[in-house]
């Protein structure tokens, strides 16, 4: 592809604006004088690595990194002046830069989603030690440092420790002639300011005189052998650093050519990230050239759509030419200002961005040929050195157009057959387009020339095509319409514009009836393709419009139907709760029926039992008065503390301790035994205690059932293991069949202690885990003795 050709579609100027994006100035001049790849497999590779690059740069995290300046130009001026600090310097940041590359690269999955990045991180090479070297010797700014080697480190100190004691000697001896005298430097040397009428010449050198003459600069005789030990000590220390320098300079030398190796590794990665970042502005994509198809979608001119603001937006192209297009050459025809000269720069900038391994602002599903010629007829090719005409040049481009038509050529003519006479302009189009055609080359030709429109339908290979016009308004739209010729609208623009209306009315009136025929046709049909097309999008509009409400349906039902199994789950854990409740609330009735079975017995034998007692009491006291009296209950308001009543359902009498609280509970005491009993169990007793034997204890009657579980959570083993003991005697007191113990599922340790304690525990029948609803495994049901 020639330059000329190029810079007609302003190819240059996209590089610039990619240059603009690089952060070394290697990277800029590379992207500068870039050009399309004619080596397939080398392109290739290459857009393959820019699709990489596209994707790292969305990630975060640098994965780049270059030097300052150029090592080029250091390696030049070595050759010329030599190696000085500077230059080492900024050998180092190079080294840097490369080290640091190869640390953002050190990630396996890194690697594993960009290879082809990966892969060329990996060709970065450094001379063994080179940076560490330069490191240690050189600062930031080129100056040898201390740690350069231990003569330098020793000078240095022996320098700035003679410096100091020469300072201090200087200052007690500049003393001596007033508040005005100091110390201060000549040259290499120390001296004192001193006044000159007060100075005996003979004490000292005098070096230099000031302005005003009324001062000297003096070096003390008895100074004279420590500044020339300074000198010396500067002389060796100098020389000790161009040593150094020296030696960095030749280890710089010796790895020369894997410097400019790095060196140029560094910058190829950073053409890569500039193009990804110009890629990520502009929407643009990487495309690979290849296969019988050129075809568009929402391509854009990359300069326009850079330049264009938020409320600025470009048309996209839409364009397809090549297998099952109809043909590779494509005759734009239309108004003038309408767009046609974009279009055709956008087509062959795809085409020459995609084999340079540049981005392409266009959609993904875009394919592009590969080609190996490119040739352009734009603008006015007039060369005055030549002696060439603006037509005359013409011809000669498209000469070297007909002579390069064939399938791997792309041919951009704007305008063609104009700047002659209309007939032979026509006729000379019309040749060339059918050699065009016949050669199987990719074109895109602009005209306004009715003969070339006809030519669809007569040259195998072509098709029609125009850029929308909104008659109405006479202005463009700038939106591609395939196989519908443009009218050129001339007449209608002109009227718009002002042109005198009878020199319109003469023009009309010379205008053969059939061109007018013609210019009407070619708009209608381009008004219905375009409602056609309008149309069509509207029910493209509507299809994705009803694809995507049936998706949100679909959706909202596996929605319904996800809330609907949740729901059912839930329902059924809270049903399989419910009835594990009835299922203890059932086993709970049982257990108290038993108990309450056993309670009417244990009642009548505890009575039995206090009759025995009372019969024996009152015959060792001589037998009672008179039997008992009715057993009607008394009245809350007659139970005041001291009065014996007669408990009716125990049998037994005893002398109230606490009158009723607000419940009817009554607290009564008899010897050292203590009854609790309620209003309405109690009747009048015979007013005074039996001479019995006091009884040692306490018994109450039960308000509520017992509990039939023990939650042993979050307890330590020993403590979980008491309390599992004192709910176990609970339950056998209470009658129950059965014990649930809740120790949680954890990591099972309170588990195995409670199943180890209940296996040998004598109350203990058998155990089992908890069914569902019953707890599972964080519950173990014990079946009592």
């Amino acid at each position: 592809m020639d330059d000329r050709s190029l810079d007609l579609i302003e190819f240059f100027q996209v590089t610039a604006a990619v240059a603009d994006r690089a952060e070394s100035d290697g990277a800029r001049q590379a992207l500068l004088k870039w050009r399309p790849m004619a080596d397939r497999a080398e392109r290739e590779v290459e857009i393959e690595r820019l699709r990489e690059a596209i994707r790292c740069t969305d990630e975060p995290g640098e994965w780049c990194f270059v030097g300052p300046g150029s090592l080029r130009e250091v390696f030049e001026r070595e050759a010329v002046e030599g190696l000085d600090g500077r230059g080492l310097v900024e050998v180092r940041r190079w080294l840097d830069a490369a080290t640091a590359a190869v640390a953002a690269w050190d990630d396996p999955a890194r690697q594993k989603r960009f290879p082809r990045l990966a892969a060329r991180v990996a060709e970065l090479r450094q001379p063994r030690g080179l940076r560490e070297q330069l490191t240690a010797a050189l600062d930031d700014d080129g100056a040898v440092q201390d740690a350069a080697s231990p003569l330098l480190r020793r000078l240095r100190r022996e320098l700035t420790e003679g410096e100091r004691r020469l300072g201090v000697q200087l200052e007690r001896w500049a003393q001596r002639f007033g508040a005005e005298a100091y110390v201060t430097r000549h040259v290499d040397r120390f001296v004192a300011m001193v006044p000159a009428d007060s100075f005996p010449r003979r004490r000292g050198i005098v070096h230099d005189v000031s302005n005003s003459g009324r001062s000297l600069l003096v070096e003390p005789l008895e100074s004279c052998g420590e500044n020339n030990r300074l000198i010396e000590l500067r002389a060796a220390a100098a020389l000790e650093e161009r040593r150094v320098l020296g030696e960095l300079a030749a280890a710089v030398a010796a790895g020369h050519g894997m410097l400019v190796d790095l060196e140029a590794t560094l910058i190829h990665l950073d053409t890569l990230r500039a193009r990804a970042r110009w890629a990520r502005v502009l929407g643009a994509v990487a495309l690979t050239p290849g296969g019988d198809h050129l075809r568009l979608r929402t391509a854009r001119h990359p300069l326009l759509a850079a330049r264009a603001g938020a409320n600025q937006a470009v048309i996209p192209l839409d364009l397809e030419l090549g297998l099952g297009a109809g043909g590779r050459l494509l005759i734009v025809s239309g108004p003038n200002m309408g767009g046609k000269t974009v279009l055709l720069k956008t087509v062959g900038l795809a085409l020459a961005l995609s084999h340079a391994a540049f981005p392409v602002p266009a959609g993904e599903d875009s394919t592009l040929p590969e080609i190996r010629d490119l040739m352009v007829d734009l603008g006015d090719p007039q060369s005055l050195e030549e002696g060439l005409s603006s037509f005359a040049a013409h011809l000669a481009v498209l000469a070297r157009m007909a002579d390069a038509a064939g399938p791997m050529a792309v041919l951009l003519c704007d305008e063609l057959g104009a700047g002659t006479d209309p007939e032979e302009g026509g006729a000379l189009a019309r040749a060339l387009v059918e050699h065009f055609a016949r050669r199987g080359a990719w074109g895109v030709v602009t005209t306004h020339l009715t003969t070339l429109k006809r030519l669809s339908g007569e040259v195998p290979g072509l098709v029609n095509g125009s850029l929308e016009f909104d008659l109405k308004t006479l202005t463009p739209r700038f939106r591609f319409l395939g196989g519908v010729p443009g009218a050129s609208h001339a007449l209608a623009v002109a009227e718009r514009l002002g042109f005198p209306a009878a020199l319109l009315g003469r023009a009309r009136a010379l205008t053969p009836e059939s061109t007018q025929l013609l210019e009407r046709l070619t708009a209608d049909m381009a008004e219905a393709v375009r409602r056609h097309r309008d149309e069509a999008a509207a029910l493209e509009q509507a299809r994705i419009d009803a694809t995507a409400e049936a998706e949100r349906h679909r959706e909202a039902v596996e929605s319904s139907r996800r809330e609907l199994a949740a729901e059912r789950r839930r329902l059924t854990r809270e049903s399989e709760a419910v009835l594990a409740r009835a299922r203890e609330l059932w086993q709970t009735m049982q257990r108290e029926a038993r108990r309450e079975a056993r309670a009417r017995n244990e009642p009548a034998d505890l009575k039995a039992e206090m009759t025995r007692i009372e019969r024996a009491t009152e015959d060792l006291s001589g037998g009672p008065d008179a039997e008992p009296r009715d057993l009607a209950p008394l009245r809350a308001e007659e139970l005041a503390p001291g009065r014996w009543v007669r408990v009716i359902d125990l049998g037994v009498e005893a002398q109230v301790a606490s009158g009723p609280d607000a419940e009817g509970r009554v607290q009564l005491r008899r010897g050292g035994f203590t009854i609790q009993s309620r209003v309405g169990r109690l009747a009048a007793g015979r007013g005074g205690p039996a001479t019995t034997q006091p009884l040692n204890g306490q018994w109450s009657v039960p308000e509520e059932a017992p509990p039939i579980q023990v939650d042993l959570r979050g307890l330590e083993a020993d403590e979980a293991l008491a309390q599992l003991d004192r709910g176990l005697d609970r339950a056998m007191l209470a009658g129950l069949a059965e014990l649930r113990v809740v120790h949680g599922i954890g990591r099972g340790v309170l588990r195995a202690a409670v199943e180890r304690h209940l296996r040998s525990h004598p109350q203990v029948a058998e155990q089992r885990l908890g069914r569902v609803g019953e707890g599972g495994r964080g519950v173990t049901v014990a079946r009592l003795c």
